[in-house]
């Protein structure tokens, strides 16, 4: 009987210990689903996580396409230098150009044909800008140096509104200038009265193509005096001679004002020519002259577009308004 009891109590305890085992399973196997069930969550997520990640992505792009055409239309810039003669037909053109074209940022500045010329020789700008021809030697320095004609001027020689003079020769602007003459009452009816009637010389700098034109056409290649002013623009000039009463100078024709007195030009047969649009246009006026635009090569992209521009109708109109003669 005892060790029936005791084979019961060893039975008990063997199935009191497999259920004691079966739950700690069970508990693991609980445990197993619970950690499933917290990643899955997680996984479940990175789908959705995705198409965020790609709106983004697609954005920036957008943004980076938009920034780079934003670049490219508004970076466009055009620089200009050179003669002081061309630049406010530039300019213009240039105000015309960017009214229409507002992205575009076009930058003009003087100095001179001979600098405007050296800017392109030295490809330091997009097109340099000359009221003289360019000389045999500067297009050896540059053989791709490219030409182009945009209008035709005139030289004016201005006086002092108190000057009596009614017209004046080439060959007496030349003997003026080289100091054979140095007093107006050399000059047949000119004067200034209330003064010792001493001419006073106002030119233009070494670098000027004004001053290059005058030099060859009315000085012939003669030397000028020593005692003349040299101004380093038209404008300059303009505002010596208006202030000096017995000054004498040389501009273009479009910065003629009522300030001074422009001078006829009797010619060799007799006749008086008054500086104008009109007689620079039928070459009766004796100075007359072509300006220029250089580029470094055939143009291209911005600098093709506004030299087309500028010898278009609507560009040559500006020509006409700026004072000097367009294009036939």
């Amino acid at each position: 009987m005892k060790a029936n009891r005791s084979s019961y109590l060893l039975v008990t305890a063997c199935l009191l210990a497999l259920l004691i085992a079966s739950l700690i399973v069970a508990g693991c196997t609980s445990n197993g689903s619970t950690n499933s069930a917290t990643v899955s969550p997680a996984a479940t997520a990175a789908p959705t996580a995705a198409p965020a990640t790609a709106a983004a992505t697609a954005a920036a792009t957008a943004a980076a396409t938009q920034s780079s055409n934003t670049s490219a239309s508004s970076g466009q810039t055009l620089t200009l230098t050179g003669s002081t003669t061309v630049l406010p037909i530039a300019q213009a053109v240039a105000d015309a150009y960017m009214q229409n074209n507002p992205n575009v940022n076009i930058q003009v500045s003087g100095g001179g044909s001979g600098v405007g010329i050296q800017a392109i020789i030295n490809k330091k700008v997009d097109i340099g800008m000359s009221s003289a021809a360019v000389s045999a030697a500067q297009q050896a320095q540059d053989p791709q140096m490219n030409i182009v004609t945009i209008a035709h001027d005139g030289i004016a020689i201005i006086v002092n509104p108190a000057n009596t003079i009614q017209d004046i020769s080439l060959d007496q602007v030349k003997a003026i200038y080289n100091g054979s003459v140095t007093s107006w009452t050399s000059v047949p009816g000119a004067g200034v009265p209330n003064s010792n009637n001493q001419i006073v010389l106002v030119g233009r700098d070494s670098s000027s193509g004004t001053r290059t034109y005058f030099d060859q056409v009315v000085m012939l290649n003669t030397n000028d005096s020593l005692s003349m002013h040299e101004d380093n623009s038209n404008g300059a000039v303009l505002q010596e001679v208006a202030q000096t009463p017995g000054a004498i100078g040389y501009i273009s024709i479009g910065y003629l004002t009522s300030d001074v007195k422009a001078v006829p030009i009797l010619t060799t047969n007799g006749h008086v020519i008054a500086p104008s649009v009109a007689t620079v246009k039928d070459k009766t006026y004796p100075i007359h002259r072509d300006l220029y635009m250089i580029t470094n090569g055939q143009p291209t992209g911005l600098a093709k577009d506004y030299l087309d521009f500028l010898l278009s109708t609507q560009g040559q109109q500006i020509v006409v308004a700026q004072g000097y003669v367009a294009l036939p």
